[in-house]
């Protein structure tokens, strides 16, 4: 995914990384195989760049939110793992809030990936409250203290 992030980065893609990879580049020592970006709905510019520059990856364009709500997860299997692109986070406010507080957190290889800040993370994992997400929880909440 570091190739991935590095075009995003490089060409100023709007992206938060939420989710599982967001809770191991907190520190916590955890197994998951998908990437949960969170991206601005609206942002119809954005998408179009990021269809772009994974052209060959994307079997189906990254598309708005449909008029009853369709296409706010979208899923893609690509070379570098599953990457689910997200227009909306259960228990996050806008993409521009979530991103005024974002924070970058550097991967075991020094690359600066971009996410959502740690208080953001606990209140989507609070709104989901899954078996995995309650450890995380707990996890993220000590450190926060």
């Amino acid at each position: 995914m570091d190739e991935v992030i590095r075009l995003f980065n490089e060409n100023k893609i709007r992206y938060l990384v939420f989710g599982g990879q967001a809770v191991r580049l907190e520190g916590m020592p955890r197994f998951t195989m998908d990437w949960d970006i969170f991206i601005p709905s609206k942002d119809l510019n954005n998408m179009q760049h990021i269809n772009k520059l994974l052209i060959d990856e994307l079997d189906l364009p990254i598309v708005p939110i449909g008029r009853h709500g369709e296409n706010i997860i979208q899923t893609y299997q690509t070379r570098w793992g599953v990457i689910q692109f997200h227009l909306a986070v259960a228990g996050i406010r806008s993409f521009d809030e979530a991103e005024k507080e974002s924070i970058f957190h550097d991967n075991e290889n020094g690359l600066k990936i971009k996410c959502i800040s740690r208080s953001d993370l606990i209140m989507s994992k609070k709104s989901v409250s899954r078996p995995q997400d309650i450890a995380d929880i707990e996890f993220l909440e000590i450190k926060s203290e």
